[in-house]
């Protein structure tokens, strides 16, 4: 599981869910993107793992690019 804590337009925190890494990259390729591309990300955890992420959220797709998620399957 894929889960993404965001600050909004009014600095609240929200979190976004995804079962799996492919349901996130799917979400991202059919640009159903939830938040504003530039909504602070102020922490990513996949399948219980910290990746250690912060910043806009239009630039976590390519961060997760680079990560080897395979480590925390």
């Amino acid at each position: 599981m894929l889960l993404i804590t965001y600050l909004d337009a009014a600095k609240i925190e929200r979190h976004l869910e995804f079962a799996s890494y492919s349901e996130f990259e799917l979400s991202q390729q059919s640009c159903l993107i939830d938040p504003a591309p530039h909504y602070r990300v102020t922490k990513v955890t996949y399948n219980g793992h910290d990746l250690g992420y912060q910043g806009p959220y239009n630039d976590l797709f390519f961060y997760l690019l680079k990560q080897d998620l395979t480590q925390y399957n």
